[in-house]
Order: structure tokens, then C-alpha cells, then sequence
């Protein structure tokens, strides 16, 4: 694969470099649920032989004053760090519009609809001196919905959750409409405030002719709702379509996308370029590679609802 290719050459190259730096990285998290980008992003970096590094993390606590808070506080240190590693796309957003002065270089573990968020003009020679991992999730909810139509095909209306807030998160929720049309699928985006509005949501998703939950990119679930939404379409059972592989290991019944830990491996090469000198223009952004589909097989049983048990042949990975 690229990557390893990538890998291979860097570390024979740096095998042979003068002893290294000690590098500084500021990780800027909207919450608990972008952790996994940042572990895979320090096997990244070690698996190419950087091993004298920090990162200090910056959690957002699902909380956008927190996040603005952190961001100030990151560019107010700015010489402390050579890097700063974002979450997604929001992270990275909240940080330029903080950063007048454009200095410090950004690498975005895996965002999605990066130009919508004003990010950059070119995915090719980015312009904001952030470049980063595409992971492509809003893109991807159109195949998704194709996926989520052949496996529960007489499931013909469901909610996605979003946020009104961002440009971004009604973007990924337009493309889940119209691909809903498109495979006969009826999609209602809603916002819900807090826990207590989501359980009532899905409590009465049955009664109100609802069959499911897709989820979409979103930061506000990507965080603390995701684990609030599966705990309790478990107890009401609701199926719930994921946009990340490693919401089916918490317990999600299916997802497909690339997994977050992949994402921040991925990004860990870019990361790496920028600390040994090349400016962030000439380092282009990246889409994350091979998404899976992925099934929790306990998860999908547990639900007692008809599948079409052929969907099985297509899955990349089964989650006992």
C-alpha cells in the first residue's frame, strides 16, 4: 500500500539523519470520542522513528466555548509547539478563525467537508497552513444509505441527528436526504438539546413511524451523544447505521467508513513532513483510504428485527 511504502522510505532516510528534536504538539479535541485519531497518530509517528515527542492534550468536553477557550489558549503558547493536531474539522475551523496571523501549522486527523468549512481553496497545495485527512464521511453518506436500504429493506423512514449550527453538518444531512429519495428512504434530520430530549426521541420513534437511526458526521455526536444514542436504540431496540468502524465495537449494529485510529496513522505521515521542514502548501491533504463495512453480529441479533441475511456476504469484518 502507499502508506507503507511512505513509512518505509521515511524511516531508512531518517535512520540515517542527525540525532532528532524533541517535538511539541498541541492536540485540540472537541471531546473523548476524536481519541482514538490520536492514538493511531502516535503509532504513526512511531512506526517512522519519532520518538522524542509530546502531545498535550486540549479536550473540548463537547462544549464549544470550552473548544474557542483552548484554542486561544493553544495560539496565545504558540511558541511552544512546532504542531497542532485537530480532532476534525470543527477543531481546525475554531482554531483559523482564532489564528490571524496564520503561524502555526495545522494537521487535521481526519475531518470531513474541509473546503465547506473554509479550510483551504486547494486539497492539492492547501492555503491555510492546515492540510490533514479527508475521510470523506459526509460524501459517503449517500452509499451508506445504499448500504442500510439492503439490509433492513423494509425499513422506509429514519432520523438523523444533526446540528442547524454548521454549514457542514447540514451538508452531510442534505446528502443523506437526497440519497434517501433516491433508495426510497424517507430521512428526517433533528436536533435534540440534551440526553433527556434524545431518550424521548427515540423512546417514541416507533409510534411515530420511525424504523432507524443513520448517523451522520457530526461532532456533537461523534462525542457524548453516540454513546447516549446506542444505549438507548439498544433498549428501545432501534437499529442504528454508524459512520465509524469503531462505533460497531461500542456497539453499534453496522457502520462503514475508515476507522479513526487509521485516520490519525494516516495523518501522522503528513504530520511528519511538516516537523522536518516542508512547509504545509507543498504537503497536499490526503482522503483516508479502504473504509470497511463492519457488523456487530450480537449487536444486529440483540435487535429481534428482520435483515436480509445475504447483506452478510458483503461485510468486510464480523464483530462477534
Amino acid at each position: 500500500m502507499y502508506w507503507f511504502f511512505w513509512i518505509f522510505f521515511i524511516v531508512l532516510f531518517s535512520s540515517c539523519s542527525p540525532e532528532e528534536k524533541n517535538y511539541n504538539i498541541a492536540a485540540l479535541l472537541s471531546g473523548e470520542g476524536r481519541i482514538e485519531k490520536v492514538k493511531g497518530f502516535e503509532k504513526g509517528l512511531k512506526d517512522l522513528g519519532i520518538k522524542n515527542y509530546k502531545i498535550q492534550l486540549f479536550m473540548g468536553d463537547n462544549s464549544l466555548k470550552t473548544l474557542y477557550k483552548l484554542a486561544k489558549e493553544i495560539l496565545r503558547n504558540s511558541e511552544k509547539f512546532d504542531l497542532v493536531i485537530t480532532g476534525g474539522s470543527l477543531e481546525a475551523f475554531v482554531l483559523k478563525k482564532e489564528n490571524v496571523n496564520n503561524y502555526l501549522p495545522i494537521v487535521i486527523l481526519g475531518g470531513t467537508s474541509i473546503k465547506a468549512w473554509g479550510l483551504t481553496q486547494s486539497f492539492s497545495r492547501p492555503t491555510e497552513n492546515i492540510t490533514g485527512i479527508d475521510n470523506l464521511n459526509a460524501e459517503l453518506m449517500e452509499k451508506r444509505i445504499e448500504l442500510f436500504s439492503q439490509l433492513f429493506p423494509n425499513i422506509k423512514k429514519v432520523i438523523v441527528f444533526c446540528t442547524p449550527r454548521f454549514q457542514a453538518s447540514k451538508r452531510a444531512a442534505k446528502i443523506t436526504i437526497e440519497a434517501g429519495r433516491k433508495y426510497g428512504i424517507k430521512v428526517v434530520p433533528l436536533y435534540v438539546k440534551d440526553v433527556r430530549e434524545l431518550e424521548y426521541v427515540i423512546s417514541h420513534m416507533k409510534e411515530d413511524g420511525f424504523g432507524a437511526i443513520i448517523m451522520t458526521p457530526c461532532y456533537y455526536t461523534d462525542n457524548f451523544l453516540t454513546h447516549y444514542i446506542l444505549h438507548y436504540a439498544s433498549f428501545y431496540k432501534i437499529p442504528v447505521f454508524c459512520h465509524g468502524v469503531e462505533f460497531v465495537r461500542k456497539g453499534c449494529p453496522v457502520g462503514y467508513g475508515t476507522s479513526g485510529f487509521k485516520q490519525g496513522y494516516q495523518a501522522a505521515i503528513l504530520a511528519y513532513r511538516i516537523l522536518k521542514g516542508i512547509p504545509v502548501e507543498l504537503v497536499p491533504f490526503e482522503r483516508a483510504y479502504s473504509p470497511k463495512l463492519v457488523l456487530n453480529e450480537k449487536a444486529l441479533y440483540d435487535l429481534d428485527i428482520d435483515f436480509n441475511k445475504r447483506f452478510m456476504v458483503m461485510v468486510d469484518e464480523v464483530i462477534k
